[in-house]
């Protein structure tokens, strides 16, 4: 049987520190002279430093926990009852771990027994005064960092696109324009990685003058100071590691200083980076607008977006498509494949079917006043070209002008009144419906040239596409689940 212990706790956070100076060697020095004092030869010592109280999820305190229950630990010492935790339900389980497993608990400076029923409450009216304690530290340090915070004094390690002037976060004209161009890129489809990609190929470092990454890119435009809200107390160090606070201990501030992107744009960008993130690791840097959307219609398993190559003669040709993941990986679905291509047009002439009650009248209003402004402009613009060509032909006929000069500039009135003869034939044609399907033609073929913008569009309105496409059969069926239903 191995031989028990005497296990020594120390812990300190980080606000506890800084506030009374009670630091982790003064408690180990007390702890040592405890044990050896008392004639206890085996000891050792767990330690979490930078660890808060309210919680029992700490590293040596898990550690602890493990060595109680294993039968390893004769007896538990801390300096006073609040280093062990500053919660009355975590003591009250830990003091029943304890007793279940024979073990005692000693602080050298508040002396009771939690194998009686009085030390019990001894025991248990301090630890409700330690986490009296800790909410009342935890206010004042909330309320301490407002106050700094709206005084505009917490500002130290700024972020890309800023600097610091007089203590205050103030826009980097140099840093801040590219900023602007990440976010223009990651609103129009581009991923986090494309967009890191395109800073490190064009000589833009990080702070730290460091390549960009993905995550870097993510944690840049997650920011709220880029939208002009400085963030405090957001994170905090637990031992080696930086880890986040709650929401609810956050100082927020708005306005603390001038804005590089406005709200509704940071409100767009964090959107789209959240979306993103909820795609699979697979599709979430990959280019094709469908990637991490498209779900298989019979099996419901992700459709994964590939190429598929021909040889024709000595030529090998590449088409992009997309096919059912279990049926890759040989799960047992069908061959359920699609040319890519033809599958987002699909998917596009769907959506705007499925808008075009909302969105027809919207737009035929907006192309009815657009058109009526074109035809005002192209009607003014041949007038003058008519009169023109009238004072051109008196000229003539009066020998002002030579037949040379005269002959150049009918030729090109002449060409201006063709262009807008032109012109009003197509503004005449927008508030017609085969100047509506010209129209979603125009829209089809520019998404379909821009795959950055249709992937934006994708992941902005669509939430899942089923494909069906049966086996030998050259019919694709699709369904689409939007956002907002």
């Amino acid at each position: 049987m191995t031989e028990r212990h005497l296990a020594l706790y120390v812990r300190v956070s980080t606000e506890e520190q800084a506030a009374s100076g009670h630091s982790l060697r003064e408690q180990e020095e007390q702890l040592v002279e405890y044990a050896r004092s008392h004639g206890f030869p085996r000891y050792e010592l767990y330690c979490d430093d930078g660890y808060s109280g309210k919680s029992l999820n700490r590293p040596a305190m898990e550690r602890l926990r493990a060595d109680i229950r294993a039968g390893c630990v004769l007896g538990v010492v801390t300096t006073r009852i609040d280093r062990l935790t500053r919660s009355v339900a975590d003591f009250a389980r830990l003091v029943d771990e304890m007793n279940l497993h024979g073990v005692f608990y000693r602080s050298t400076r508040q002396n009771f027994e939690i194998s009686t029923a009085m030390g019990r409450l001894v025991a248990q009216m301090l630890s409700v005064i330690a986490e009296f304690e800790r909410e009342m530290i935890a206010e004042r340090v909330h309320e301490n960092l407002l106050a700094m915070a709206q005084r505009g004094e917490l500002a130290t390690k700024p972020p890309f696109g800023y600097r610091l002037v007089n203590g205050r976060l103030t826009p980097d004209p140099r840093e801040a324009r590219w900023v602007r161009e990440g976010a223009r890129l990651l609103l129009t489809g581009a991923s986090p990685r494309d967009v890191a990609m395109e800073f490190n190929a064009l000589g833009v470092r990080t702070k730290t003058g460091r390549l960009w990454t993905d995550r870097t890119v993510r944690t840049l435009f997650s920011n709220p100071a880029l939208a002009g809200v400085s963030v405090w107390n957001r994170r905090k160090t637990q031992g080696s590691r930086r880890t986040e606070r709650e929401p609810t201990e956050w100082v927020c501030v708005e306005g603390a200083h001038e804005a590089i992107l406005s709200r509704e744009e940071f409100e767009a960008l964090r959107g789209m980076l959240e979306r993103r993130r909820a795609l699979s690791p697979r599709s979430q840097g990959s280019k094709r607008p469908l990637a991490g959307i498209a779900r298989c219609g019979f099996c419901g398993s992700a459709m994964y977006a590939g190429w598929q190559v021909s040889k024709r003669g000595h030529e090998r040709q590449k088409r992009p498509i997309y096919r059912c993941g279990r049926y890759v990986t040989g799960g047992g679905c069908t061959p359920n494949q699609v040319d890519a291509s033809a599958l987002e047009m699909l998917v596009v002439e769907e959506l705007l079917r499925r808008v075009r009650p909302e969105l027809e009248p919207v737009v035929s209003a907006y192309r009815a006043h657009a058109a009526s402004n074109e035809l005002r402009t192209v009607q003014r613009k041949r007038r003058v070209a008519l009169a023109r060509l009238s004072r051109l032909a008196e000229a003539y006929a009066s020998g002002v002008v030579s037949e040379e000069a005269f002959s150049r500039e009918q030729v090109r009135l002449l060409r201006v009144l063709e262009a807008c003869r032109e012109a009003e034939a197509q503004a005449a044609a927008l508030s017609t419906t085969d100047g509506w399907d010209a129209w979603v033609r125009e829209l089809c073929a520019r998404l379909a040239g821009d795959p950055h913008l249709e992937r934006a569009l994708f992941l902005t309105v669509v939430r899942e596409v089923r494909v069906f496409r049966p086996k030998r059969s050259r019919e694709v069926d699709v369904d689409l689940v939007l956002r907002l239903e």
